[in-house]
C-alpha cells in the first residue's frame, strides 16, 4: 500500500509530536478516513522528510509523531526557473503542476502584451494562494522534498538572470537547445496564448535573454513550459 506524503510548515525532528495543519488533517480524517496508527510521510520547506505515525484523530484535528528521518534525493542537479505568462483557469494550474513535477525551483509569473487575464488585489492574492497549493499537492504526489516558490506577476520583459542560460521561446529564431553550452542553471520564459510579440522578444534579448526555437509545432502556453523543462532535464538534468 502506498504511503501518503504531506507538506507541513513545521520543524521535523525524530520523536517530535504536533498537530497537523487543518487542511492536512481534513484530508486524512474526512477524505482518506485514516485511523490512528496510520503510517505517513511528512516533509517541510527545509527539504527534510520523515516517516510519521498518526497518533490521535478527532473530527476536526489530527496529530502525528515523527519517526525516522528519510534521505530523499529527488531534486534535479540543475536549477530551473520558469518565467510563465499568466493564463486563465485550468491552463495555469496545469503549467504550475507539471513544472513542479518536473523539478523547477521557482515559477515567476509574467504580465505580457497578449495575456488574457490580469489580476490584482484580493483576486490576485487568492490565485497566488491557490497556485501555491497546486504546487504543494504536486510535490506531495511526485516525491519531491522541495516546493517551488511562486512569485507575483511582473511586467515582461525583465532582466535575464546573471548566471546560466536564460531562454525565451521564439519560433522565429534558429537557435535550438542542442546548440547551447551545458549549464546547471536555466531560466525559461514562456509566452501567453499567441506568444510574445516581436517587440517583447527583441527587448528581452536586449536584456540578456537568448531566443530558443523549440521545434516546428506551436505549443499551447500550458504545454510549452513543461515540454521545454523536460527537454532541458533530459539534456542536462536527471531525466
Amino acid at each position: 500500500m502506498r504511503i501518503s506524503r504531506f507538506y507541513v510548515d513545521h520543524p521535523l525532528e525524530q520523536e517530535a509530536q504536533f498537530e497537523l495543519p487543518d487542511a492536512v488533517a481534513h484530508h486524512l480524517v474526512r477524505v482518506l478516513r485514516a485511523p490512528a496508527g496510520t503510517a505517513l510521510r511528512l516533509f517541510n520547506a527545509d527539504g527534510i522528510e520523515c516517516e510519521a505515525t498518526l497518533c490521535a484523530v478527532s473530527k476536526r484535528s489530527a496529530s502525528v509523531r515523527c519517526g525516522q528521518m528519510v534521505a530523499t534525493i529527488t531534486e534535479p542537479p540543475i536549477r530551473i526557473a520558469l518565467y510563465q505568462a499568466l493564463s486563465k483557469g485550468e491552463r495555469m494550474d496545469y503549467a504550475v503542476q507539471k513544472a513542479t513535477e518536473l523539478g523547477v525551483a521557482e515559477i515567476r509569473l509574467l504580465n505580457t502584451q497578449r495575456v488574457d487575464v490580469r489580476l490584482g488585489g484580493d483576486r490576485l492574492d487568492k490565485r497566488m494562494l491557490h497556485w501555491q497549493r497546486v504546487a504543494i499537492a504536486a510535490a506531495e504526489q511526485c516525491g519531491r522534498v522541495s516546493v517551488p516558490t511562486i512569485h507575483r506577476p511582473v511586467e515582461w520583459p525583465v532582466e535575464a538572470p546573471a548566471e546560466g542560460q536564460a531562454l525565451v521561446l521564439d519560433p522565429e529564431t534558429d537557435t535550438r537547445l542542442s546548440a547551447l553550452a551545458p549549464t546547471d542553471d536555466v531560466a525559461i520564459a514562456v509566452g501567453p496564448e499567441g506568444g510574445f510579440t516581436a517587440d517583447e522578444v527583441q527587448r528581452a534579448q536586449a536584456q540578456g535573454w537568448t531566443g530558443l526555437q523549440f521545434g516546428p509545432r506551436i505549443l499551447r502556453t500550458e504545454t510549452a513550459g513543461p515540454a521545454v523543462i523536460a527537454a532541458v532535464q533530459a539534456r542536462w538534468g536527471d531525466l
